[in-house]
């Protein structure tokens, strides 16, 4: 087994390739041709990224940081609005399935329903375990209950007389923003607290 000359090496070389002869009978016949890949061999030992393309990375990198640390805020920030709209709700359905209790004339009676009130938002004596036993109440709601008398404009009926619009009003801070909700609901003279105390 012989390789070609000297000169033929170096164009196969600069080629690409490498012929591998075998004199057979005073015939050459090419029975292999390997491809080197001479960019890999030459080049690999010169070739690294610039500064610009490191810093273009970097930027990359950095806004998808910051563009997950955001969406984790604003997730923790969605659950906790829910939850203490949750509790805002629960603590007005209270207050009108007491209401809902009330006579007639206990609704119509000066100071026998509060007009304001405050409600935490864990509620007392709430421990689940001894990291929530040590927490202090939380935020707290402010609330305020309005026993009016229907108008014609709300109900154009005969019997506005025996009706009462209850509205229980809730208001909290969060994060300096003033949230506030309502739920209204009417009470009548014949109502089912007739049916529960008489």
């Amino acid at each position: 087994m012989s390789l070609a000359n000297g000169a033929a090496t170096r164009a196969a070389w600069q080629a690409g390739c490498f012929n591998l002869r075998v004199r057979v009978c005073s015939e050459s016949v090419c029975i292999m041709q390997i491809k080197l890949n001479r960019n890999h061999r030459f080049y690999a030992v010169r070739s690294a990224f610039t500064i610009i393309e490191a810093i273009v990375a970097m930027a990359i990198v950095g806004f998808m940081v910051i563009a997950l640390y955001s969406g984790i805020t604003s997730g923790f920030f969605s659950v906790r609005f829910a939850r203490e709209n949750l509790r805002a709700t629960q603590i007005m359905v209270e207050k009108m399935e007491v209401i809902r209790l009330c006579t007639w004339d206990q609704v119509n009676s000066n100071g026998f329903i509060p007009t304001n009130f405050t409600a935490p938002y864990f509620p007392q004596g709430f421990t689940t375990n001894s990291y929530m036993s040590t927490l202090s109440q939380g935020l707290t709601y402010t609330g305020a209950i309005s026993v009016t008398p229907v108008t014609a404009l709300e109900l154009n009926g005969g019997y506005n007389d025996d009706l009462r619009k209850i509205t229980v009003s809730l208001s909290w801070t969060t994060q300096n923003v003033q949230r506030n909700r309502q739920i209204s609901t009417y009470v009548s003279r014949y109502g089912i607290q007739n049916y529960l105390f008489n």
